[in-house]
């Protein structure tokens, strides 16, 4: 069948001079067929794209649709729709498949390679797509799925924090009160290291009432997956505990009992050598025993998460001349990468100079951002 437009025709009702024209054709047929199958074509992929998604079938027979995030050796990581991430213990996959490629890292060194995964009618086992040829793959021989530069061993991940607490007072008295302290953490495979700063200022009216830094390094070399051998540097400064400078620097071996998303706690223990210029009392070095703890926990739900960290040593000359820094808190998710932040903090010396308190205790709320 040819062309056929649709259009207007106009006519006088006297007696035309010219031969009645018609208007131009305002849509064409064939013009409109290209752009339905551009528009058919979209439709189904789209829906053929929300389709797609990769498959976990359980040892109980329980069938998930979802999109497979990464395997550690705490478990499978695994995104829903319905349900958000869910962590699966490994034991309890009997097979799974992908839709794209993942990476394949198996355990004893045996190698690495980016496949798709396909199920496989042994029991706990899988296919790799890209190497048809070889036979289904034990899940237990399969330390992780996408793993991160840390995992592999190709590099360091690198997370941080920042928090801000203080409070302003105006009227019949003037004060301020502002603390600031920031974290920089990186992990490989075999090391890590952290870097903490912390400042605070405080005044009243216009005097002065409280200014103190402290910065530390740490740095922890894995000699066995549980044991390590650290290594930190501390350096402190508060003129009103009588403290122009404190400088310590130790190492030791520690122990990470606890490592996963879940709950950490780390242990550690040994010598240090402290260097203590004093503002009005006399400046001294000794040697000293050194200990520090980590442990942090996340609540039911990861509503919230405490934390506590402890750093001391202990003077070898004199039992009762000890330092000890102390925090602990909580951390609560506003939204993505805010948090609200309480925490208590001690600071104690077992030989103040004279005229100060062994303790300064403080409680503190803030806000904070993490990436």
């Amino acid at each position: 069948m040819g062309d056929f437009h649709l259009g207007l025709r106009t006519q006088c009702i006297s007696t035309p001079r010219h031969p009645p024209t018609p208007l131009r054709p305002m849509i064409s047929v064939p013009a409109i067929r290209p752009l339905s199958r551009v528009l058919l074509f979209t439709l189904l992929a789209s829906v053929a794209a929300s389709g797609r998604a990769d498959e976990v079938l359980l040892t109980n027979g329980d069938r998930l649709s979802g999109t497979v995030i990464s395997k550690t050796p705490e478990g499978l990581k695994f995104k829903t729709q319905y349900a958000g991430v869910l962590r699966i213990d490994w034991r309890m996959v009997e097979t799974l498949s992908t839709d794209q490629p993942v990476n394949v890292m198996m355990r004893s060194n045996e190698g690495r390679l980016d496949t798709r995964l396909e199920r496989s009618d042994e029991e706990r086992a899988v296919r790799l797509a890209e190497v048809p040829e070889v036979p289904p793959l034990k899940l237990d021989r399969i330390t992780y799925l996408n793993p991160t530069p840390s995992q592999s061993g190709e590099g360091f991940e690198y997370s941080g924090r920042v928090n801000l607490a203080g409070n302003s007072v105006s009227g019949n008295s003037e004060t301020t009160h502002l603390v600031a302290e920031g974290e920089l953490t990186g992990v490989a495979k075999k090391t890590r290291f952290t870097l903490r700063a912390k400042g605070e200022e405080r005044t009243e009216g216009d005097d002065v009432s409280a200014s103190n830094l402290l910065v530390s390094a740490d740095r922890d070399w894995f000699v066995s997956k549980k044991r390590f051998i650290y290594g930190r540097t501390t350096v402190e400064r508060d003129r009103f505990r009588d403290l122009d400078l404190r400088f310590s620097t130790g190492s030791g071996l520690g122990l990470q009992v606890i490592d996963n998303d879940q709950t950490g706690l780390s242990v550690q223990g040994g010598l240090d050598l402290v260097r203590e210029n004093r503002v009005d009392t006399d400046d001294q070095s000794y040697p000293a025993v050194g200990w520090g703890v980590r442990y942090r926990h996340w609540l039911i739900g990861r509503s919230a998460e405490f934390f506590h960290q402890q750093d001391g040593y202990m003077n070898i000359r004199d039992a009762s001349d000890v330092t000890l820094r102390m925090r602990t808190g909580f951390r609560l998710p506003i939204i993505e990468r805010l948090s609200a932040q309480v925490q208590g903090v001690v600071d104690w010396e077992g030989q103040p100079a004279e005229g100060r308190k062994s303790a300064d205790l403080s409680l503190q709320f803030g806000v904070g951002y993490e990436w």
